[in-house]
């Protein structure tokens, strides 16, 4: 019963989770943006800087989709694999980002193959940290009926996402 009071507050702390990240991955854009770092052959003033929603934004979409579904199957480490499915995103997203920097103008196209590879891997790993997480060994407590609570954190943590990069638009324009 207790558990069942504490899955409302646990689904509003993920929308709010997902607004103040949204707001934040909008705020870093448009620091980068106005940041105009460059190298030889690469930019991320333009459209460089959408790697940050599009690619951090998935990262923590991962993270936060694994560890709420490890909580709703009583994983006693939820938060810990979370952050750790985040990181994998993270990690991947870094990877597509290097690749372009360590092909350089030379190997532009090489690079961007790369680069590419590494964003659909990320995608992958956005659907695939959620079959993980529902494959690790957890308890599984007894549920009298289908986690709503859970379901419902799990589809407003993009949505949030998506709202807070909105709501930084106003707050920060492009």
């Amino acid at each position: 019963m207790l558990t069942r009071l504490k899955d409302p507050w646990f689904t509003g702390l993920i929308a709010l989770f997902g607004l103040v990240a949204g707001l934040f991955l909008w705020v870093l854009t448009i620091a980068v943006s106005r940041g105009h770092l460059s190298g030889d052959g690469w930019t991320l003033s333009g459209n460089g800087p959408l790697i940050i929603p599009f690619g951090v934004g998935p990262a923590f979409v991962a993270g936060g989709w694994a560890g709420i579904i490890l909580r709703m199957r009583g994983h006693p480490r939820s938060l810990l694999l979370g952050i750790g499915s985040a990181l994998i995103g993270l990690a991947l997203t870094a990877a597509g980002v290097l690749s372009l920097l360590l092909f350089g103008p030379r190997g532009r196209d090489a690079g961007a193959a790369a680069s590419l590879f590494f964003g659909f891997v990320l995608y992958g790993w956005l659907l695939g940290s959620a079959i993980v997480a529902a494959l690790i060994r957890a308890p599984d407590p007894d549920r009298a009926g289908p986690p709503f609570w859970s379901i419902l954190a799990i589809a407003l943590l993009p949505i949030t996402l998506i709202a807070g990069c909105e709501v930084g638009t106003g707050v920060l324009p492009r």
